[in-house]
């Protein structure tokens, strides 16, 4: 259950006026695909910072290969490696599971940054498998970063479909965070290969 507001720490409240992306996940590990992601959007989303919300436990992922969260928030903060890319961990203050329980606590917290919620087009395929889906999208402007192989099937999504005629242009991507949602963007960039599921089974190998 989401905790009071009232009982939130004092750090998680902010009140500059700025643009803020979010990122969040397992981050199991963070590698350097995910600083390209918050990079880029920083760039073409004119972000003053990019915070990775380090999950406690993503509940659509298996326990399993799982580093503890230390271990993830530690190897985060190593690979970021850049003063506007902040690594967070959030959740394990609020103690919420759902990006949605997240969102709404922030939009409390936080009242005057603009949010952007950034993923990948892997995501945007099951998005509608999220907890409050529809919440999400009416809650904060989204940006979709397009991942091998899955362009084509990101954009023919449930999401994508329901939500075609909010989309953003290309030409609009900066001003994406002050957009009233529903509004997203899918960013056609340099597909980053690397994953987290890749380096987990590389490292398997050795």
């Amino acid at each position: 259950m989401l905790k009071e507001i009232t009982q939130l720490p004092h750090t998680l409240a902010d009140r500059r006026r700025i643009t803020v992306g979010l990122m969040g996940g397992s981050f199991n590990p963070a590698h350097d695909g995910h600083r390209y992601v918050a990079k880029t959007a920083m760039k073409r989303l004119r972000l003053k910072e990019v915070w990775w919300l380090v999950s406690p436990q993503n509940p659509l992922k298996s326990r399993k290969d799982m580093a503890t969260f230390a271990e993830r928030v530690a190897c985060a903060r190593t690979i970021a490696r850049h003063p506007r890319i902040k690594v967070k961990d959030i959740e394990l203050h609020l103690g919420t599971q759902y990006t949605a329980d997240t969102l709404a606590t922030l939009r409390l917290r936080c009242p005057n940054i603009s949010f952007v919620w950034i993923m990948g087009a892997d995501n945007l395929v099951i998005f509608h498998r999220w907890k409050r889906w529809l919440f999400i999208f009416h809650t904060v402007a989204i940006a979709v970063f397009d991942r091998p192989t899955y362009s084509l099937s990101s954009l023919a999504s449930q999401t994508a479909k329901r939500f075609a005629r909010v989309r953003v242009s290309d030409s609009n991507l900066q001003a994406l965070a002050q957009q009233k949602p529903p509004a997203w963007a899918f960013l056609h960039t340099s597909q980053y290969l690397e994953s987290s599921t890749r380096i987990r089974a590389k490292s398997k190998v050795l």
